[in-house]
């Protein structure tokens, strides 16, 4: 029986807060989306049309944006120039935490070196050279682990990889301080410049140079100006992801299923509108925003 390595599928992440969508000029009454429900139930049901709005993103990005970790599997041909260049299915690509490789695939071979790595857009780049590792004996080589070191053929690799526009959530962030916490750390760089979407405390940050890569401690190179409750996101996201993702989670809100009357510019009713008639505009402007970011395979 052979079994699947690795299965790709969507990590969801939702692209905003409750925080930010309540912040936003939506124009729009969120306190009876259930009906008799108390603010606890209200805000779940926020939460949830959130994450429905991300995930309708997500099938048109074909990809989450939001940093994760990914394990993937291909099969990628070493070319003539002597490197093979693969492909995963997200990006920006941030980081490779592991490259195995192999000529069978049920043997692969870890990279030693993951710094050799050359990174462009939606891909990376492997040199064949430290991937081959030769057996030598009084006889010479007798052979090679992995695979040759030159020569147009497939080889099997897998690999782990961060990928993604840096939107995690913090942990603790005290106004005065030059570090904070984040609860996911996945994708934070050093000497990036990072937002923190707070509201009226909003505030960019930068990573001191000291940082190590995947520790949840974060140095700044200048004091935090206010301090930000558990669960206030930080990141390098595009806004204009945020403003479609709030846009699409309006639209969503505002479907009843029922037909309504809408009015002209005089006071005369002009006939019956179907929901979608009335809101695809908003989610048709919504995807126009993010279209460069729709990752096409």
């Amino acid at each position: 029986m052979a079994i699947g390595v690795s299965v790709n599928t969507f990590n969801e992440q939702p692209y905003l807060t409750i925080a930010e969508y309540k912040q936003a000029p939506t124009a729009i009454d969120i306190d009876n989306l259930v009906v008799g429900g108390n603010l606890a139930a209200q805000n779940a049901e926020l939460e949830n049309a959130i994450f429905r709005a991300s995930s309708y993103m997500d099938e048109y990005f074909n990809q989450n944006l939001c940093a994760n970790t990914e394990t993937e599997s291909q099969r990628v041909r070493v070319s003539n120039q002597g490197y093979v260049a693969v492909h995963p299915t997200n990006d920006p690509i941030i980081a490779v935490r592991e490259f195995l490789y192999g000529s069978v695939p049920n043997n692969l071979y870890t990279l030693n070196d993951p710094t050799t790595i050359w990174f462009e857009e939606q891909q990376f780049l492997v040199p064949v050279a430290p991937l081959s590792q030769t057996q030598y004996s009084s006889q010479g080589p007798l052979g090679f682990y992995g695979f040759p070191p030159a020569g147009n053929f497939w080889v099997y690799c897998q690999y782990t990889y961060d990928a993604g526009f840096v939107n995690n959530a913090m942990a603790t962030a005290v106004a005065g301080q030059s570090s904070l916490v984040m609860a996911n750390s996945i994708g934070i760089q050093a000497g990036a410049r990072y937002k923190i979407h707070d509201g009226a405390n909003s505030e960019f940050v930068t990573v001191a140079s000291t940082y190590a890569y995947g520790e949840n401690t974060i140095p700044l190179v200048s004091p935090l100006l206010y301090s930000h409750a558990p669960g206030v996101t930080m990141g390098n996201l595009p806004n204009a992801v945020k403003e479609a993702c709030i846009l699409i989670t309006t639209a969503f809100l505002k479907v009843r299923g029922d037909n309504s009357l809408t009015m002209g510019i005089t006071t005369k009713p002009i006939g019956n509108q179907l929901p979608a008639q009335m809101y695809g505009g908003e989610i048709a402007l919504a995807l126009t925003m993010v279209d460069k970011y729709r990752r096409i395979r």
